[in-house]
């Protein structure tokens, strides 16, 4: 019963801290991952499962940016040895995983390009309505 209540004791201060960190340049980009918004850039992402996740910035005169980061599991919280990093260790460890993005200006559309994107809107809308035309027929 003793050791029970020590290693409920000792247990109860242990802990891994696992926080993504995003930035930006320029900073103040909004960031969410796999779809939620955490906030804007500088900003930290508390998370509990190791693997892979979507981030994704965006801001208002740049280019929308997606990474696909890898949050891999460090030697101390495989099988085995998790137990005293979560457990035994009577400590906080902080599993911190960092992505850097640089953002890109939108590119403005000029006079040539609004044309030719003017032709591929209309393009795209006829086969819009040659597509739906086809699925409406019996």
């Amino acid at each position: 019963m003793r050791a029970a209540l020590l290693l409920l004791a000792v247990g109860s201060t242990a802990c891994v801290e696992r926080r993504l960190h995003v930035r930006t340049d320029p900073a103040g980009a909004v960031v969410r991952v796999n779809g939620n918004e955490i906030g804007r850039s500088p900003c930290s992402w508390r998370f509990d499962h190791y693997g892979t996740v979507l981030v994704e910035v965006d801001m208002e005169g740049y280019e929308p940016q997606q990474r696909i980061q890898k949050l891999r599991i460090p030697w101390y919280q495989r099988p085995g040895a998790d137990f005293f990093a979560d457990v035994a260790y009577p400590g906080t460890i902080r599993d911190d995983h960092e992505v850097a993005i640089t953002l890109v200006p939108r590119r403005r559309v000029g006079a040539g390009d609004k044309a030719a994107l003017d032709r591929k809107c209309a393009e795209l809308a006829e086969r819009a309505k040659a597509l739906r035309g086809e699925s409406e027929r019996p």
